[in-house]
C-alpha cells in the first residue's frame, strides 16, 4: 500500500514522537526515584505502599507507551509507519497527529476495544 504521508508530515510526526519520548523518559526516571524503598524511620507504611503500587502501575503504562513510540520510530525508518497493523490501511494524518505512536486505524482499534470490553 503506498505511503500517503508527505515528507513534512512525517517530520512533524517524528518531532512529536521524539518530544513525547523525552517527556516519558523524564517521567519514568522521576517515578522510579519515588519508588525507592522507604527508610525504616518513616511512618504511614500502608499509605506509602499503596502510593508505590500506583506509581509502579503508572510507570509500567509509560514504559509500554515508550515501547510504542520506539516501534513507531522504527517503522518510520523502514517505511511502514502509518499503516494499520491489523488491516494494513493507511492511518489518516489527523489520527497520527493526535496519537503518533498508534499502530491501528480507528475501525480496528474500536473493534479491539469492543472485543476486549466484552471479554471483561
Amino acid at each position: 500500500m503506498p505511503h500517503t504521508l508527505t515528507a513534512s508530515q512525517r517530520e512533524e510526526l517524528k518531532a512529536l514522537l521524539l518530544a513525547h519520548r523525552s517527556e516519558l523518559l523524564v517521567q519514568i526516571a522521576q517515578k522510579r526515584e519515588n519508588l525507592a524503598p522507604p527508610s525504616a524511620d518513616e511512618g504511614g507504611v500502608v499509605q506509602r505502599n499503596v502510593a508505590r503500587e500506583v506509581e509502579q502501575a503508572l510507570t509500567d503504562i509509560e514504559a509500554a507507551d515508550l515501547q510504542r513510540i520506539d516501534h513507531a520510530l522504527k517503522t518510520m525508518e523502514d517505511g511502514s509507519y502509518g499503516q494499520c497493523a491489523e488491516c494494513g490501511c493507511q492511518i489518516p494524518f489527523e489520527r497520527l497527529k493526535i496519537e503518533p505512536q498508534t499502530q491501528h486505524c480507528v475501525a480496528c482499534k474500536s473493534r479491539w476495544e469492543q472485543q476486549h470490553h466484552k471479554a471483561h
